[in-house]
């Protein structure tokens, strides 16, 4: 949780806890016997929360001292609850209908008693009879041997956000059906309740003399009062356990945070505290409250970040017994774990100073060392603390194993309300920690919330509204056998409703983890709610997976029937040994064109269940064609942030909506532009469904970018049915018509008052033509830009931005010429630029190419008069063959401002290489060179200025050479144009020559 610190004024004053705070044990005693001394508490449940009557055979042992008795009616109305409840069989079902939703924080989960749960930011612990590390018999009945028993910790928020009873354990046997076990840490509403036997037994409050010790009480006070009226208010949040086999002793941990000053911010303490107990239902001792581990740059990510900051955490145990504390510090930027000494209490390296001067509390007198700052005492990044992202701004950590691997799921500090969680893995708890389980992709250092649908790292799949199903990670209880239930809590500001929510995760190819929602997944199995048969057609096994070869085509015709080429098995590596596994896939033909997915669903074998599936693209296309989308520069009416969403390839996850704060526009567009022009054929634009609504257009409508630069309408237009229980539309558009175009626009109307979502468009048209501005490894450089600031340099005319531009303006008087260099990887055969200035003046402009060995050489294009500001320039010259494109643009006392520049490379079969060389001392002589790069023979006549040639029968991916001898002792620099028969005539150039 982040800073949700609701106004005073808002709050009602929380009930008294007299009667539960008072509870006295029947033998007094000091903190060494606190087991001998509430031994009666633990053979029975223990007191139920406040707030809920005790049903008979949950009646306390020990008669709260001066405890009202509970009115009949309120008795009447539990027992009904009690008798009318069912044994549950499934977790309850998720939907998420949006936080304004009457229905949002149901179905609550009743105890077996009927009352809503209250375990939230909590924990299940899940141990034997025989591996309980106390007396059975004083914990568990004895028909429990042999049985698995479960225990669900967290956070009582019975009152609501302020006043918390404390920490709530509930037990079951089956993670489906709890039974209360009361307040297993208990906090306090005044300072006085302090003096009771309770408490006095496990803090030693008061003397042999029955005298309150003040001092004592004081201190303790601070750490446990959760009354808001109090000078010092604390919060409990996110309690977790370990069971300490070596100590025989239960370890909670939790965030405690609190006021440092009167009336102050409820987050300032951030610390974490810890308590023992002797029995898994407690009582908890309080033994210290703690500042943790930092590096000393903890304000790397944030200037306001304090020392040693502990604010949402959990604990986590491996296998080994080694324990670890993961906590968010450095207000909520970075993500930290720490190791725990031996006992669990504390981290490994200690000090007797408080080193924030924060007011920890420390039973033992010590105290964290907070600083790894290379002194023998200080921890030590790697082997003792790790981080496992930096200023990431995650909290909620939430911690599980699977093959070998580490998880840490966490979601985004965005206060109560829910965001699309992220989760990172290690090889080992100290790191390094990546995101996802893909180290470096592109989605490694993105923010959690801009992973796309599918990205590697992003926890929920299917989560329309991208909240994590309207949840907050807590705990990840592992069932066994590769079957983790993800728990999270539907936040209703703290208020007592605040509800659960379970949900399956799986665990794909690679170690890559997935939460799906069943309820939604699958509404005709599992809308009454799921339950461990998920996962058996899932897949489930043990030990991380991955498909070495999957045996698919990398790319096919739209409509094409590749079942054939479909391999049977797959080879599937498991552990280092690869074994073939029977397959089947989702699909054998493709109609649409672009990147499709296809999935391989797995036989059962090598310990897993049938049910593995992974995921592979495959490119639909067809010659000549391509999607244009991704290299234009994209424009929206609203919110034009998001507008290169909608050409990220994510055809699935939100991309685009035109929400705006003074309201819904109704009448919206997007435009898509290119400095080079294009020959435009299909449209094709997914909506996206965000909300219960249809949040998409009625009408989708085509404009295009004409000579003079304005938008032109068109009839091309396609209606679409708002119809709320449908799923997204798809909405295709025929602009073959249109003739060539730097620009399209389409405009979206709506006929209801709703926002317009999309998630991608495709625009699909004719791909002869390739912008070596934008290509990779392709170097750009102009011989000056804007110096006033060091702003505005060439490479924003090639970054497919609008917003961002080249410029050449200095503040003083213009340049009258400046030259713009695009250098692709390799030679390429150019016929085009294309560019839009939007302020100054070009008089003129010129390109040149340059060959093999340097040389510029004019193109056919010189002295163009360019068009005027903000309307595209189109420059096309004979084709030639270069190694780097030149423009020169003449500025007379002016300059000039591009945004989109474009230099158009176009396919073609011939590559041809030139050079001047020398015969003897006194004759010169041109080779070309012509590499044949079709699939078919061919011949190549050659044009020289001194004489032709033709080059015959070259088989594919073969060279032919031509050579002219001349009478000449010396050449200028001159060029050579080679033709195949039906292509242009390509040009390639030649450095000059002396053989004297």
């Amino acid at each position: 949780m982040g800073h949700r610190r609701a106004p005073r004024s808002n709050l009602a004053a929380p009930p008294a806890l007299s009667g539960l705070a008072r509870l006295r044990p029947t033998t007094p005693r000091r903190r060494g016997a606190v087991a001998v001394a509430l031994a009666a508490t633990l053979a029975v449940p223990a007191l139920p929360a406040v707030g809920h009557a005790a049903t008979p055979e949950a009646a306390p042992a020990v008669v709260p001292e001066a405890a009202p008795a509970a009115a009949p009616a309120a008795a009447t109305a539990i027992t009904e609850a009690a008798a009318t409840t069912e044994e549950a069989t499934t977790y309850p079902p998720i939907l998420d209908p949006g936080a304004n939703a009457a229905d949002y924080f149901t179905p609550s989960w009743p105890d077996t008693a009927g009352n809503h749960i209250q375990a939230h930011g909590g924990q299940v612990v899940s141990v034997s009879a025989e591996a309980l590390g106390v007396d059975a018999g004083s914990v568990v009945e004895g028909e429990e041997a042999g049985e698995t028993v479960y225990y669900w910790y967290g956070e009582d928020r019975s009152n609501g956000y302020y006043g918390s009873p404390g920490v709530h354990a509930y037990k079951s046997y089956d993670t489906k059906n709890w039974t209360d076990e009361g307040i297993v840490l208990r906090s306090v509403s005044d300072a006085a309740e302090l003096e009771s036997d309770y408490f006095d037994a496990l803090y030693d409050t008061v003397d042999d003399a029955g005298e309150p010790r003040a001092d004592r009480i004081a201190e303790v006070n601070y750490h446990l009062n959760t009354n808001d009226a109090a000078e010092y208010t604390t919060i409990f949040e996110r309690p977790k356990v370990l069971f300490n086999e070596q100590t025989n002793e239960w370890v909670l941990w939790w965030h405690s945070d609190g006021q440092t000053t009167p009336g102050g911010s409820m987050y300032a303490r951030s610390m974490a505290g810890v308590a023992v107990s002797d029995s898994p239902i407690g009582p908890f001792t309080m033994t210290g409250v703690y500042r943790m581990p930092n590096r000393t740059n903890y304000q790397a990510c944030i200037s306001a970040a304090v020392p040693g900051q502990a604010r949402d955490m959990t604990v986590f145990q491996d296998d080994d017994g080694t324990a670890y504390i993961v906590y968010s510090s450095e207000e909520n930027r970075s993500l930290y774990i720490a190791e725990l000494d031996a006992d669990y209490t504390n981290v490994t390296h200690t000090t007797d100073v408080d080193m924030a001067d924060a007011g920890q509390y420390a039973e033992d007198g010590r105290y964290p060392y907070l600083f790894a700052d290379g002194s023998a005492e200080a921890p030590v990044r790697g082997e003792d603390f790790q981080i496992v992202k930096e200023c990431g701004v995650l909290e909620a950590p939430a911690l599980f194993q699977h093959g070998g691997k580490y998880y840490t799921v966490a979601s985004g500090a965005t206060g109560w309300a829910p965001n699309p969680q992220t989760y990172y893995t290690a090889d080992s708890m100290l790191g390094p920690w990546i995101r996802g389980v893909e180290a470096g992709d592109q989605h490694e250092n993105v923010a959690y919330n801009a992973i796309p649908e599918g990205g590697d790292g992003l926890l929920s799949v299917g989560d329309t509204r991208r909240t994590s199903f309207g949840s907050q990670s807590t705990n990840v209880l592992d069932l066994g056998g590769g079957r983790y239930v993800y728990m999270g809590d539907r936040w209703n500001s703290g208020a007592a409703n605040s509800n659960y929510v379970w949900l399956p995760v799986t665990i794909g190819e690679n170690g890559r983890a997935e939460m799906r929602n069943p309820a939604t997944e699958d509404p005709a199995r599992w809308a009454d709610g799921w339950d461990e048969s998920y996962w058996d057609d899932k897949g489930t096994g043990t030990e991380i997976w991955r498909v070495t070869d999957d045996g698919l085509p990398d790319e096919v015709a739209p409509g094409e029937d590749f079942g054939a080429t479909l391999p049977d098995a797959v080879p599937v590596e498991v552990d280092g040994a690869t074994s073939d596994v029977t397959v089947t896939w989702s699909a054998t033909s493709f109609d649409e064109r672009g990147t499709q997915t296809i999935t391989g669903t797995l036989a059962a074998g090598d310990g897993f269940t049938a049910g593995r599936t992974f995921a592979r693209t495959v490119e639909v296309r067809e010659d000549g064609i391509a999607n244009l989308a991704p290299g234009a520069s994209v424009a929206a009416s609203s919110r034009a942030n998001l507008a290169p969403t909608v050409v990220d390839g994510n055809v699935k996850g939100k991309g685009w909506d035109d929400w705006t704060s003074s309201g819904y526009p109704r009448n919206s567009w997007l435009s898509f532009t290119w400095p080079l022009t294009q020959d435009l054929e299909e449209v094709v634009l997914h909506t996206y469904k965000d909300g219960s609504g249809a949040t998409w257009p009625s009408t989708v409508a085509a404009e295009y970018l004409d000579a003079s630069g304005a938008w032109t309408t068109t009839d091309v237009r396609v209606d679409l049915a708002q119809d709320a229980g449908s799923v997204a539309p798809v909405a295709t558009l025929d602009v073959s018509d249109l003739p060539g175009t730097n620009g399209l626009r389409l405009r979206l109307t709506t006929a209801t008052n709703t926002w317009q979502s999309v998630s991608e468009v495709q625009v699909w048209g004719a791909d002869d033509v390739v912008d070596l501005c934008r290509a990779d490894g392709t170097t750009v450089s102009a011989s000056f830009h804007q110096t006033e600031w060091e702003t505005l340099p060439a490479a924003n005319a090639c970054d497919g931005s609008a917003s961002t531009s080249w410029s050449t303006w200095s503040g003083s008087a213009g340049r009258d010429e400046v030259t713009f260099t695009v250098e692709p990887t390799q030679p390429r055969a150019v016929d085009r630029v294309g560019f839009t200035s939007t302020e100054g003046t070009i008089a003129r402009v010129g390109v040149e190419y340059r060959d093999a060995a340097g040389t510029w050489h004019a193109t056919s294009a010189q002295d163009v008069v360019p068009s005027a500001a903000g309307v595209p320039t189109s420059v096309a010259f004979e084709p030639v063959w270069g190694s780097a494109v030149r423009l020169t643009f003449a500025t007379p006392g002016s300059y000039l401002k591009i945004p989109a520049l474009g230099v158009g490379a176009r396919t073609t079969s011939v590559e041809p290489a030139v050079a001047a060389r020398c015969v003897g001392r006194d004759k010169a002589q041109l080779v070309t060179t012509v590499r044949n790069t079709s699939d078919r023979r061919a011949s190549f006549e050659i044009r020289t200025p001194y004489g032709d040639r033709v080059v015959r029968d070259v088989a594919p991916g073969r060279t032919g050479q031509a050579v002219v001898s001349t009478r000449f002792t010396a050449l200028d620099a001159g060029s050579v144009t080679v033709t195949k028969r039906g292509e242009p005539g390509l040009t390639a150039g030649y450095a000059a020559t002396d053989c004297r």
